[in-house]
């Protein structure tokens, strides 16, 4: 397919200066656009120009290169009004959203003029270090096979992940134009269909030194203070506001079935039912409870380095917590959706079955893998010691 550049804005995007507003806006355009999307496997190049004119794709891009300059809680909120109006797109978007902004704040200036000067690439890729870096004169000779790649579809720039050093001590991103990788399909699944999560390689080449990053540890070269909360917290933002959407979604869903005037044989329509009301009431109450605690550690991390500090242990720790919390509790709450739906939510094609299969396919990311708890816990733990 081909690709889609957006010029420097010279005002707010659309008219519209609040980025989650503009999630809004599109979010219809979004909605009907899902089934093209999913039979596509990736973002139709309509979808690409929609999110790209509502400048989504950058708002965590640095404002001197052009990007929104956001915050994170701000992402986590554009993320969760997009993937509700669609899991495989707002999925996507996500993705590229943090792995450009990040590029943007961390390349060199050589690189980022390259990548975000007259115009602003859309860059993807899947940075766990799958492929092999080696010094060379003025950067590294570095390849790679790598799976997962969501957003690669529409990405101008494609990334991957290597060890490098004399004893492959530094976990490396490097970054290579779209040209030279070959695309290797293999993303026919259950759910988040549209996402263009393609297995890709990336053929031994030569990277220059300025488009190339250190995975864990590197430092802002430009940009908000957003940049300080590194790759991992970004990410982070991310899964969390795609649990959120789809979740929301689901009730949405439940909400239009019942209101139509579900109903069992020999019972009241389910809707009036104490036994529904009580048990939504509690799920609905747990969703929000999990929601704005992902908003309360967000915040917590984003207003440490606007302060100048850097996030503790603690922060980040609970930053995992709080992500993985979310997509466990959004997949009880569109599992809930779907049982009370009865066979409205069996009969396809309809929203609320697509909101099941997105959503089990996004717990199943290693972002929120229980072994997150698992390591968040000592750390958690200590934080109530007296």
């Amino acid at each position: 397919m081909t690709t889609t550049t957006a010029e420097r804005p010279t005002s707010a995007p659309m008219g519209i200066a609040d980025p989650v507003e503009r999630a809004r806006a599109i979010a219809p355009r979004i909605r009907a656009a899902a089934k093209a999307v999913d039979d596509h496997g990736t973002m139709t190049d309509d979808v690409v120009g929609l999110i790209s004119d509502a400048e989504l794709f950058w708002l965590l891009l640095p404002g001197e290169l052009g990007g929104g300059n956001g915050e994170i809680t701000q992402a986590l909120e554009v993320v969760e009004e997009i993937c509700a109006a669609d899991g495989s797109i707002g999925w996507s978007m996500m993705a590229n959203m943090s792995v450009t902004g990040f590029a943007g704040g961390h390349c060199t200036d050589a690189a980022v003029e390259s990548l975000f000067g007259n115009r602003k690439s859309i860059i993807a890729g899947m940075f766990g270090p799958m492929g092999t870096a080696t010094v060379t004169d003025g950067g590294f000779t570095a390849k790679g096979r790598f799976q997962f790649g969501s957003g690669t579809g529409h990405a101008h720039w494609v990334g991957g992940g290597a060890n490098a050093g004399e004893h492959g001590e530094i976990e490396l991103i490097f970054l290579v134009p779209r040209e030279n990788v070959n695309f290797l399909g293999n993303w026919d699944v259950f759910g988040l269909q549209g996402t263009g999560s393609y297995d890709y390689e990336i053929p031994e080449q030569f990277v220059p030194a300025d488009f190339t990053v250190k995975r864990v540890g590197a430092v802002p070269l430009r940009g908000q203070a957003t940049q300080h909360l590194g790759l991992q917290i970004m990410g982070s933002a991310g899964h969390a506001g795609v649990a959120m959407g789809i979740a929301k979604r689901a009730f949405e869903e439940l909400h239009r079935i019942l209101s139509a005037g579900k109903s069992r044989p020999g019972v009241p329509p389910i809707i009036e039912q104490q036994l529904f009301r009580h048990a939504f009431a509690s799920k609905e109450a747990e969703l929000r409870a999990a929601r704005a605690l992902c908003f309360e550690v967000f915040d917590d991390a984003q207003q440490t380095v606007n302060r100048g500090d850097a996030v503790s242990d603690l922060q980040y720790q609970r930053v995992r917590q709080a992500s993985t919390h979310i997509t466990r509790v959004g997949a009880e709450a569109v599992e809930f959706a779907y049982t009370w739906s009865g066979s409205k939510g069996l009969r396809t094609p309809n929203a609320l079955a697509k909101c099941v299969q997105d959503m089990h396919a996004a717990t199943q990311h290693v972002y929120v893998d229980p072994t997150t708890m698992v390591n968040a816990a000592p750390t958690v733990l200590g934080s109530y010691a007296g």
